[in-house]
């Protein structure tokens, strides 16, 4: 789901200190060598606690206990801005939030990649969010989609070519950190229900 922001940058990593672009969100998207759109995915909580998650995804790692340091490592650089590292994969980066508005939040992120092969790109997150209900009561419904461009033409003929092989594993691995990332909201949105009522 969201953020999960985390799970698209997953694939960038930066190596140098060349800013992010914030006006190249529609370029991206439409010219985008990989998207994948994830499964509405339901998130038990209020607007509130899920707002304050897709926009402050450092807290995902001081709450979630899912999140190791062997996955995920987050620094706050201000301004909506972060670098992420993801040592198990060998991946670092660095991304930030270019985009809030009401329902929809976008982050962007550039930089150099090692996972199946050597690349650089950037990538652009949309979490898109609507408040539902069902017979347990109201839910957000949350989607997630990544957009991911390579700068290389080669590389990225290569890309589209393995697809078939590709786009399951980066299916996985964005559910992966979707699921994770549901707990963390779902899990601090009862506590903060509990001490509410305790209070």
């Amino acid at each position: 789901m969201t953020l999960i922001f985390l799970i698209c940058t997953l694939w960038i990593n930066t190596s140098s200190a060349e800013p992010i672009p914030s006006d190249g969100v529609q370029d991206i998207i439409d010219n985008s060598t990989i998207t994948r759109i994830q499964k509405p995915l339901a998130v038990r909580a209020d607007r509130e606690t899920l707002e304050y998650f897709t926009e402050h995804v450092e807290e995902l790692t001081r709450h979630g206990k899912d999140f190791s340091r062997k996955e995920l490592i987050l620094e706050v650089k201000g301004n909506g801005q972060y670098g992420i590292q993801m040592p198990s994969k060998h991946i670092t980066g660095e991304f930030k939030l270019v985009d809030r508005q009401p329902h929809k939040v976008i982050y962007i992120g550039h930089g150099n990649a090692a996972v199946f092969f050597n690349f650089s790109g950037a990538i652009v997150l949309e979490i898109n969010y609507s408040t539902q209900k069902d017979e347990v009561g109201p839910y957000e419904d949350v989607r997630t989609s990544v957009h991911l461009k390579f700068d290389n033409a080669f590389f990225a003929f290569l890309a589209r070519a393995a697809g078939p092989m590709l786009n399951p594993k980066l299916d996985k691995l964005i559910a992966k950190f979707s699921t994770k990332t549901k707990n963390v909201i779902e899990d601090t949105y009862k506590n903060t229900c509990k001490i509410k009522r305790v209070n």
